[in-house]
């Protein structure tokens, strides 16, 4: 995806940019020089490095995905609704490789009277199927010609590899969206008290704010989140599921991709 030609950058710059990198380079500097404003760094290196992810880079492993058999009743699936808060499931004969179609939540109502009449194939939408290589800014498109808000994403097999949601697509630019079902009281500060010891911590969440709500002594002068602390720490971005020691810490990474770190858990050691 080219955003912007050279023509334009060297107007802009005053110097030729050769690639996405040095682009990524002069903007840090020109908000460390207070030409724009620093909190605004993020989002534009997040629409420079959005042209270079696939599908595979930011979907929901298939193991991890909450689908409806086709055999469900409406009981089975209104359970499902109230214990995810989805809007829209694939619906699966079996297996999660041999998806049949979409159904969206919103289609149970008028079934809960009437659970006789209830046919969850008459209320399936079809699926949109998207290869895992394909790029996500090709991808939005599609899914907004399509007007489809969940794709399946399938390898080089054919087999389902996981989901990608508009909302995954959209936090790869403004960072991870909290609807109401995600939220837990006092999570809005990015870090909250799970059980003594145990913490829920967004990767967004200031050092500053975690120090505080944990009375640890996470500080290094080069990164300002937690975060960018973890990944400072191990040298690289974790993957979702990966645990490891930090300092009197036990750390295991809930959500991340190939950018950042989206949410973690904080374990405290007893003394």
């Amino acid at each position: 995806m080219k955003l912007f030609n050279n023509k334009v950058l060297q107007q802009l710059f005053g110097s030729q940019v050769n690639n996405r990198q040095e682009l990524v380079e002069i903007l840090s500097e020109s908000a460390k020089a207070g030409i724009f404003d620093r909190d605004s760094l993020p989002l534009l290196e997040a629409v420079l490095q959005f042209g270079d992810m696939r599908a595979k880079d930011i979907l929901l492993p298939r193991h991890e995905v909450d689908v409806i058999q086709l055999s469900s009743s409406v009981d089975e699936i209104i359970k499902l609704i109230i214990s995810t808060g989805h809007s829209r499931f694939p619906v699966v004969d079996d297996n999660i490789n041999d998806v049949v179609g979409i159904f969206h939540s919103k289609d149970i109502v008028q079934h809960i009277l009437n659970p006789s009449e209830f046919d969850l194939h008459s209320l399936l939408r079809q699926p949109l199927f998207v290869p895992d290589i394909k790029p996500i800014d090709a991808l939005l498109y599609e899914m907004r010609v399509r007007h489809s808000h969940l794709a399946i994403v399938v390898d080089e097999f054919t087999n389902v590899a996981g989901i990608v949601t508009l909302e995954m697509i959209v936090e790869q630019i403004i960072g991870e969206i909290d609807d109401e079902h995600d939220a837990i009281d006092g999570e809005e500060h990015g870090v909250v008290e799970l059980q003594v010891g145990v913490y829920r911590v967004k990767g967004f969440c200031g050092l500053e704010q975690f120090n505080n709500v944990t009375d640890s002594s996470w500080i290094d002068d080069k990164v300002e989140s937690v975060g960018g602390y973890v990944c400072k720490y191990l040298g690289k971005i974790p993957q979702s599921g990966e645990s490891f020691i930090i300092n009197e810490y036990e750390v295991e990474i809930l959500q991340a991709d190939s950018r950042k770190i989206s949410s973690l858990i904080v374990k405290k050691f007893p003394q």
